[in-house]
């Protein structure tokens, strides 16, 4: 078995290139692109080194990488999911607001209105909120990165995200606090 426990790029060399061509051919089943699938298998070596520590207390090496493997590409699909389901509800609420051009705002000042309601949370929530809405993280993973618990995580979240609709409502109107339930 190769070792990982050290910085020894060579033994993460072996590992990258037995490895490499089987998780993307195992990526792509599920997530049906290459683009995609050399994305998702990035992210996983990315994982590996940065875990190397651990991956020698690993019994079943191959189980491990296909595991996470596996859970990398359905992430990867659910973002993409969340991600159509977004544009379809924010393209089918467009035309109505289209119309009205006194009322309307731009997708800039709405973007601005968002950025200032984000800047009015703590900076630890603030980061909770850019991790899973705009880097797309699970709470697991987060919580991890921030050395919090998932619950803690949850919390932050759902907090921040009453924040911003409370500061949106106020200085934003209802089409961007709806625009923001669509994304909750």
């Amino acid at each position: 078995m190769i070792s990982l426990a050290s910085d020894d790029s060579s033994s993460f060399e072996q590992i990258f290139h037995a490895y490499k061509n089987r998780i993307v051919n195992y990526v792509l089943t599920i997530v049906k692109t290459e683009e995609a699938a050399k994305e998702v298998t990035q992210e996983i070596m990315i994982k590996l080194w940065l875990c190397r520590e651990a991956l020698d207390k690993i019994n079943n090496l191959d189980g491990y990488i296909y595991t996470i493997a596996r859970n990398k590409a359905l992430n990867h699909l659910r973002k993409a999911a969340y991600d159509v389901k977004l544009l379809a509800e924010l393209s089918r609420f467009a035309p109505q607001q289209h119309n009205n051009t006194d009322d309307r705002i731009s997708l800039k000042d709405y973007e601005q209105l968002l950025k200032n309601a984000v800047n009015t949370l703590s900076g630890q929530r603030r980061q909770v909120y850019q991790l899973s809405r705009v880097e797309g993280l699970s709470h697991e993973q987060i919580a991890q990165r921030m050395h919090l618990s998932k619950k803690t995580v949850k919390n932050h979240l759902v907090a921040a995200l009453k924040l911003i609709r409370q500061h949106l409502q106020q200085t934003g109107g209802t089409a961007i606090v709806l625009t923001l339930f669509i994304l909750s």
